[in-house]
């Protein structure tokens, strides 16, 4: 039995089952195709064995042919030039198997030719199409992904300012914190670990019947992070001491407060600890008082300058701040939201030549040459801009680097 090669436009076109109606409507996917032969016992099964060798070329899983099997329609006998010609166009059902299996959706299909080889053999020559979910934004390859996972806690309860608060949620709102600033670095990519129920509900909305079916496209995109940010909050409190003097009555507040944090991050692939450090600060009266007045609570500006001074350095040994602009003494620089502050002062850096280990031979960075000091002036989303308040605003270029 031989199948024509190219089917007519008129009768093809897209075609999907959905609810009875045919769509060509794919938002934000597109089709790719292989060309694959499949063998099988009989003709369906040789479809089947070919789809299943499509879907393992295009999405790189594997899946059992008996799967697909129940999951086929069938649509035969098209006209061509006034010439009746048997051919196969075949579309998963939105109630099918195949989508859900293969973490994806097979469009469409189409057989070339059917072949019998012996008996009981079949080799069925087709094309597979799957819909590709179009991501919005830079691709994934573009950044480093990382995820922070739920720091652990050594006590039940931190005290700040005579109030008992439960430690997890001192450490929830440390960690949301930390993804904000990771977030609007825009150097990673921050992947969510934490509201796995909500995205199983909305992936079971983008199977169901009353979803269109393109929007299965969007299966089988789900990242695996390059790093894991981890790490135990030990320490975290505020004390006010209140002392009455003794000639005049009046009562005088003293502030103090104090956090431990130990952190890693881990090369999620192999396990391997990337960078570790401890962060222990003690806050004077004066530092409680700002927090209180900017930020209406000590937990609230604590928690804050830990996820401040984690995410800072943790960027700083992987993509420090660049100069990507210069306009007499004004520079521009590549980062911008909660990152950084107006007021702020950087050193701006020179790089020289690059430095090895001579033991490991691994790379220990390349020579820095500071060469002026900046003051923010405005902070943007994406950019920030400084003005050169010390040094010779002359000798700076792109790409030099801005540490604190």
């Amino acid at each position: 039995m031989t199948f024509n090669r190219k089917l007519n436009a008129r009768n093809f076109g897209c075609l999907l089952i959905a609810l009875g109606i045919l769509t060509c409507n794919y938002v934000n996917a597109a089709e790719e195709s292989v060309s694959v032969n499949g063998y099988g016992a009989d003709q369906k099964r040789a479809i089947a064995d070919g789809l299943v060798q499509g879907i393992r070329q295009l999405k790189g899983v594997a899946i059992n042919s008996t799967e697909v099997l129940d999951s086929l329609s069938v649509r035969s006998s098209t006209s061509r030039d006034g010439e009746e010609n048997s051919s196969a166009v075949t579309a998963i059902n939105q109630s099918g198997t195949v989508s859900i299996k293969t973490q994806g959706l097979v469009s469409r299909y189409e057989v070339h030719s059917m072949k019998k080889q012996g008996e009981q053999s079949y080799q069925a020559e087709l094309s597979v199409y799957i819909l590709k979910y179009e991501k919005p934004g830079l691709p994934a390859e573009a950044r480093r992904k990382l995820a922070v996972l739920p720091f652990h806690l050594g006590v039940q309860r931190f005290h700040l300012l005579g109030d008992s608060v439960p430690a997890h949620s001192v450490e929830e709102e440390f960690r949301n914190k930390l993804i904000d600033q990771f977030t609007q670095s825009r150097r990673v990519n921050v992947l969510d670990r934490e509201f796995k129920d909500e995205f199983s509900t909305e992936k079971a909305i983008w199977m169901s019947g009353d979803a269109n079916v393109n929007e299965r496209a969007k299966l089988g995109n789900v990242l695996g992070v390059d790093y894991l940010v981890v790490g135990n909050l030990r320490k975290l409190s505020s004390r006010k001491k209140s002392t009455v003097l003794e000639l005049t009555g009046e009562t005088l507040s003293h502030y103090s407060g104090s956090a431990q944090l130990d952190y890693k991050i881990i090369l999620a692939a192999s396990r391997q600890v990337k960078w570790s450090d401890t962060i222990r600060v003690k806050f004077n009266d004066k530092q409680i008082r700002n927090m209180l007045a900017k930020f209406g609570s000590s937990q609230a500006g604590i928690t804050q300058y830990l996820a401040s001074t984690l995410s800072q350095t943790a960027l700083a040994n992987i993509y420090p701040i660049r100069v990507v602009a210069i306009k007499g003494k004004m520079v521009v620089l590549n980062q911008g939201g909660k990152t950084l502050k107006k007021g702020e002062r950087l050193d701006v850096f020179l790089l020289g030549d690059e430095m090895f280990d001579p033991y490991t031979k691994e790379s220990l960075g390349q020579i820095e040459d500071k060469v002026a000091e900046v003051k923010i002036v405005r902070v943007n989303a994406k950019t920030t801009y400084a003005k050169v308040v010390n040094g010779d605003a002359d000798l700076i270029e792109k790409g030099f680097i801005a540490r604190r």
